[in-house]
Parts: C-alpha cells; sequence; structure tokens
C-alpha cells in the first residue's frame, strides 16, 4: 500500500470509443437515487468522468468486462488492474483522490449463516464521483444492502453503507461460531460427548475467519492516515471503520483461545479415558492370572495332585480358582483398584 503522486492515473479526457458495459449486475445514480441500465451508463461515460457520483457492480464472472473497465476514465492504471485481477488476498490503496483495493466479503446463498469456509473478495474503485465494485462469485454485503437505496448521495457513503454490512457478516460469523463453542464446552465440562473432528472443524472455522480479518485491520489501519479528505467529509469514517474492526479482531482472537483451551481440555480426558482403558486392563489380568495359574497346576498330570485319585476333584478345581479370583478381588479392592468411574454421557 502506497500514496502515489499526482499525475501518474490515466487521462480523464472523453474516450475515443467506449466499449459496451458488459458483466453490469446493478448501476445507481446516487443524486437522483434511481437505477441505470447499461445503455445509460455508456452514454455517461462516453462524455468523460461522470459528473454526478453513480455506483457500478459489475460481474467478474463475464471476461468482456476487462475491456469496459480499462476504458473507463479519470481512474489509475493500477485500480482497473486490479478491478480485473484474480488476486483473493486483501489489498488497499490510494492515489490522488482515488482509492482502490480488495476486501473479503462472505459468498452469498451458500446458508443462512455467514460461512468462513465460504469467503470472496470484493474489488473496488472509488473516486468522488463514481464507485466501482466488481466480484466473481455473488457476495454477502452488495445482496444485503440492495441496490435501491434512497439515503445514501455519495459514493464514500455507499462505500460506509457496504463496509458496515461486510462488518456486520463478520460478527454474525463469530456469535455463530461463539455459540458452537460454547456448547462444546458446556459438554466437556459435564462429561458429554465431544469429537476431535467436531473441534477441529470449529478451529478451522475460526482460523479462517481470523485470517480474513487480521490483514483487513492492518490495511485500513495503515490507509485511514493517508486517505484522501473527501472521503471522510463524504460520509466513510475509515478511524470508526478501523476501531470497528480491530473490535471484531479481538473477538476472533479469543475465539482461539478458547478453542486452545477447550482443545486441551479434550486432550486431557482423552488421555484420562486412554489410562483408565489401561487401568481396566490391567485389573482384569490381575484378576484372571490366579485361576490361570491354578489351572495350570491342575493341568501338569503329576502325582499327589488333589482330586487325581478320588471323586470331586473337578469341584476341588473349580473351588480353587473361584477362590483365587476372590482373593485377587479383595486385594485389589484393598488397594483401590475396583473403583471404576461411569462411562463418558452422549449427547
Amino acid at each position: 500500500m502506497t500514496r502515489q503522486t499526482a499525475g501518474s492515473g490515466r487521462p480523464m479526457d472523453k474516450p475515443a470509443r467506449m466499449p459496451p458495459c458488459y458483466g453490469l449486475l446493478a448501476a445507481r445514480d446516487l443524486t437522483a437515487r434511481t437505477l441505470l441500465t447499461a445503455p445509460e451508463i455508456e452514454a455517461i461515460f462516453s462524455t468523460g468522468v461522470p459528473a454526478k457520483p453513480i455506483w457500478l457492480h459489475l460481474d467478474l464472472l463475464d471476461t468482456r468486462v476487462t475491456e469496459f473497465i480499462r476504458a473507463l476514465p479519470g481512474l489509475p492504471e493500477q485500480a482497473c488492474a486490479l478491478l480485473c485481477d484474480r488476486n483473493e488476498s486483501s489489498h488497499l490503496d490510494t492515489e490522488d483522490d482515488a482509492l482502490w483495493g480488495t476486501i473479503p466479503d462472505f459468498a452469498h446463498e451458500v446458508s443462512e449463516e455467514p460461512d468462513p469456509a465460504y469467503m470472496g473478495v470484493l474489488h473496488l474503485v472509488m473516486t468522488p464521483t463514481m464507485l466501482i465494485t466488481a466480484r466473481r462469485h455473488p457476495l454477502r454485503a452488495p445482496s444485503v444492502i440492495g441496490y435501491g437505496q434512497a439515503s445514501l448521495d455519495t459514493t464514500a457513503a455507499q462505500w460506509d453503507h457496504l463496509m458496515r454490512a461486510i462488518m456486520e457478516g463478520i460478527s454474525r460469523a463469530a456469535k455463530v461460531l461463539a455459540l458452537k463453542l460454547d456448547n462444546m464446552e458446556d459438554r466437556l465440562l459435564q462429561g458429554y460427548e465431544v469429537t476431535r473432528d467436531e473441534l477441529a472443524g470449529l478451529r478451522r472455522s475460526v482460523l479462517l475467519l481470523y485470517r480474513r480479518v487480521e490483514p483487513t485491520v492492518e490495511l485500513y489501519g495503515e490507509i485511514a492516515e493517508i486517505a484522501p479528505e473527501w472521503i471522510g467529509e463524504a460520509g466513510h469514517d475509515m478511524s470508526r471503520v478501523t476501531s470497528r474492526l480491530e473490535s471484531l479482531k479481538r473477538n476472533v482472537m479469543s475465539l482461539q483461545e478458547r478453542g486452545r483451551i477447550a482443545q486441551d481440555q479434550l486432550a486431557a480426558r482423552n488421555a484420562e479415558e486412554t489410562n483408565h482403558s489401561l487401568m481396566i486392563l490391567s485389573v482384569l489380568t490381575a484378576i484372571l492370572l490366579p485361576p490361570t495359574l491354578v489351572t495350570g497346576i491342575f493341568g501338569m498330570n503329576t502325582t499327589g495332585l488333589p482330586g487325581t485319585s478320588g471323586p470331586g476333584g473337578t469341584y476341588i478345581a473349580f473351588m480353587a480358582i473361584l477362590g483365587s479370583v476372590a482373593g485377587a478381588c479383595l486385594l485389589l479392592n484393598r488397594l483401590g483398584l475396583l473403583r471404576f468411574r461411569s462411562e463418558k454421557k452422549r449427547r
């Protein structure tokens, strides 16, 4: 992110020929507060930079939109290149009165709640008279705010509304993850079953959300110091947005810490259950060892063994086996090794 010097952008003169406005999803005249059609957009740009603020939302999956974007007057070359770029990382930059970059947003129509596993980027270029946003897949923020808002009459105010929707999505995603983590923590404390895969999936979602939020916070904090003054005057307080993003980042970081603690608790409980299983195996071995010894003695076929020369030998052997088992159990009980806890509960 750098602040460019004046004069490095493209000429703002009337273009030789304005290509068709392919890939147009929505367009609005922010002053007249009306929706615009593709022919109207082409007519506006055919005379040069728009005199009144407008918002265009474009579909980058239509490869023909690249020609239209590169022909837009009054935009820095870097901004036009970024609009068409396939890079999914967060980025913000500024030159003269223009601000451009990519901001993460949640995919639309994947699920009711924002899911960190399904996120894309919203491309933007903003000047005093143009707000151009673009995406490759349906995104949540533009769909949530709609395209017919009647109270926004500047490009900065429109972008502020979009950023509010993006931050609201991050907040909702964090709340959903927090509720899931609350449920897992309760089950761990109450002895109910929690699987490693379940907790690992939750921690992965938190990590994905953090990886999207953290660079956005850093970028907004840096760009707020050098952003054009007109942005704040026109309705987008970048310092306020930065503070809100930092708060969301702290919330996500707290979820990461809670996830690590839950992982440690689950590992400790699994280790305890493993030790418990080993103890049961050891106790069973100790109980079965004496009768095994008795049966071995009675199977030696040597003279002088009790019951070999008279009736009742089998009963004597059975009594010896039962007696050895009872003796082993009494000894283990005195040592406190027969106090087994109940199995873990399932819910």
